[in-house]
């Protein structure tokens, strides 16, 4: 599917695809006509929490996250389909990690030879802190703000619902209807985000890291990164190194 969809693109597609593998910090992606993902970068990958970019190849965004932030994404590419002109440099607070992020990004429309609409492609990266948007997690921000700052803590779902306040069971309720995963869930998210940064700019052995961001050993740590990530945290520090390396080798002058 996606060798045949690349074919309608053009001799340089693959080209562009490999081009955007390189970007470290930035999450990029292809669909057809139909919605369906046909390429996703590395980078996208880890911050979608896809094990790698051939378990989504054909799949839609409501096939991967929950409904919330798939109608978003589905809608912004909808909108270029149907336009054929492209959104540039829109802000968004859906970030597909669960984190309070705030992302831009652009979507653009693809043409084949014939100048036939027959897809999308969107690039975007995480905006710095200073540039971020308005509030748009309500009273439910008051715990996301919470939990990014105490994740590393033995958090209860007492503790957070008394931060809203409401009982246990309704904020249970209220918190997986708004973000489409149960509160345990995303403090696992947010723990493997800081787990993550950790890996990627510091040489903290893998137990400092388990420890440091709320999870019980170095063993239930790799369990639960492996699961959700398709890789071992080692692994990924490897993988994502490696990459950093190859753009700056890239970026270094010619000399002679």
């Amino acid at each position: 599917m996606q060798a045949e969809f690349f074919a309608k693109l053009g001799p340089n597609a693959m080209t562009f695809k490999a081009m955007m593998d390189t970007l470290p910090d930035a999450g990029f992606y292809i669909k057809d006509a139909e919605g369906r993902i046909m390429a996703l970068n590395r980078r996208n990958c880890d911050i979608c929490n896809i094990h790698g970019e051939l378990a989504a190849i054909g799949k839609h965004s409501d096939d991967i996250f929950p409904e919330a932030f798939a109608q978003s994404y589905m809608a912004r590419d909808r909108i270029v389909r149907e336009t054929g002109k492209p959104i540039v440099n829109q802000v968004s607070w859906d970030a597909a990690d669960m984190s309070n992020d705030q992302h831009i990004g652009s979507v653009f429309p693809l043409f084949d030879s014939e100048g036939n609409l027959i897809g999308t492609t969107c690039l975007y990266y995480k905006l710095p802190a200073k540039e971020s948007g308005p509030d748009w997690h309500g009273v439910l921000k008051r715990v996301t703000d919470y939990v990014e700052v105490h994740y590393a803590e033995n958090l209860t779902i007492g503790q957070l619902s008394d931060l809203v306040p409401t009982s246990p069971s309704t904020f249970r309720r209220v918190f997986q209807k708004t973000f489409g995963i149960s509160p345990g869930k995303y403090l696992i998210n947010i723990r493997l985000n800081a787990a993550r940064r950790l890996l990627e700019t510091t040489d903290k052995l893998i137990t400092e890291i388990a420890v440091e961001t709320g999870f019980w050993d170095q063993s239930h740590f790799g369990k639960i990164f492996l699961k959700d990530r398709g890789i071992t945290p080692s692994h990924y520090r490897r993988r994502y190194r490696l990459t950093k390396g190859e753009k700056k080798k890239k970026q270094q002058p010619l000399r002679g």
